[in-house]
């Protein structure tokens, strides 16, 4: 005769066996934001020199996106996917934190941030993917006289989008879901972990001052790449925590 199963050891179960898959899943989801944004990183910096790029005059800047316009593309269609996973970590890494005991206002603002942070950059990043190649076309094939209203349209969408994709997004609402994740994590005995996250998340905000201070620009040379490795010791905690 077989014994009865135990109501509360079966609930344990499930909840472990769901915890888990929140783990690898916001493993997998981490790890993106570091691996696809290599492809950005290796095939717009060749082909453009970007992020550089994106301080160019338009004289310069049309040019360069006209003549490598499938390079644009596909640099900024991994970007726009990178930053478009960036809803579904933030809103799976709170499961995650519940999971680990951590509740309360602080990681549904978290969350709420970070999805925000996603949304931002995606909508900086489009004008990368529909106008900006379409401008850099027309610029190609027009007059003199032309080209001077297709400089203007360009300043004038990449002051507004730049300011939604990189300030709000990249800068500000990173920088701030950056800090509450790793104060987030240091409540969930991440220590180190939630030290660099709150180390880096000051490092986004900072940069946001190069409104006023351009110096500041230099804090996001070193940011990107401390936010790389950041995230991939994030995705090797997550998914060991989904084996454990």
């Amino acid at each position: 005769m077989s014994s009865p199963a135990v109501p509360g050891l079966a609930l344990q179960g499930d909840a472990s066996a769901s915890s888990q898959k929140i783990a690898r899943a916001a493993a997998v989801l981490a790890a993106l934001q570091t691996a696809l944004f290599l492809v950005p990183m290796a095939m717009l910096g060749q082909a453009i020199g970007w992020p550089a790029s994106l301080r160019l005059p338009a004289t310069e800047a049309l040019p360069l996106i006209a003549g490598q316009a499938n390079a644009v593309l596909i640099g900024y269609g991994a970007y726009l996917i990178v930053s478009l996973a960036l809803i579904p970590l933030a809103l799976v890494l709170r499961a995650w934190l519940a999971a680990k005991g951590v509740i309360g206002w602080h990681s549904d603002a978290a969350a709420f941030v970070g999805a925000g942070a996603g949304l931002f950059k995606m909508l900086g990043i489009v004008r990368w993917l529909s106008v900006m190649p379409m401008l850099a076309a027309e610029y190609k094939a027009a007059d003199q006289s032309a080209r001077q209203t297709i400089e203007l349209g360009y300043r004038t969408i990449n002051a507004y989008a730049g300011a939604v994709g990189e300030l709000l997004g990249v800068q500000i609402l990173s920088g701030i879901w950056l800090a509450a994740i790793g104060f987030a994590l240091r409540q969930a005995g991440k220590s180190w972990l939630g030290l660099g996250g709150i180390v880096l998340g000051a490092m986004f905000l900072a940069t946001a001052l190069r409104v006023a201070f351009p110096v500041a620009a230099l804090i996001q040379s070193a940011a990107v790449p401390v936010a790389l490795v950041w995230f991939v010791g994030l995705a090797v905690m997550l998914w060991r925590d989904g084996r454990a």
